[in-house]
């Protein structure tokens, strides 16, 4: 347990470029946190394609609009004031229909490893999936297109 509180903005935040969106971690497990979260902003199709993990995932939509896919639920369109929660390991993707401004919490688990892996291979080579593939596999995210 952390002896003391962690403060943070986003302005202070690092800036991870992952599948066309800006996520910028807010609270982190290396921050002594057993929850993550991110505020993630990006244009219209942006998203990560159809994939599971062993973490919970929640999106709390502030501005603009998603179209989320849930395995076993369909597709649902959800905007400002939604707040939409995975389960762990259950296939789940979404694209922003607009320019789109929401939080990402989840639970302990590989999601700050695996945004700011993805940021780094992207950075270096933005068309270098196998190497995404590769991080996703050693972290738990499994792809289910």
């Amino acid at each position: 347990m952390p002896s003391s509180a962690t403060f943070t903005t986003v302005a202070h935040s690092d800036e991870l470029h992952v599948l066309g969106e800006t996520l910028r971690p807010l609270l982190t497990i290396a921050m002594g946190s057993s929850i993550e979260v991110f505020d993630t902003t990006g244009p219209a199709d942006a998203g990560p394609p159809p994939h599971r993990h062993p973490w919970e995932e929640i999106y709390v939509v502030l501005e603009g609009e998603l179209d989320v896919w849930i395995d076993g639920s369909g597709t649902r369109r959800v905007g400002p004031g939604s707040v939409v929660h995975v389960p762990a390991s259950v296939g789940h993707g979404y694209r922003n229909v607009n320019d789109a401004h929401f939080l990402t919490i989840v639970t302990h688990g590989n999601a700050s490893a695996f945004f700011a892996g993805a940021a780094t291979i992207f950075s270096d080579d933005p068309s270098d999936f196998g190497r995404l593939v590769s991080l996703a596999e050693r972290l738990g995210v499994e792809n289910v297109a």
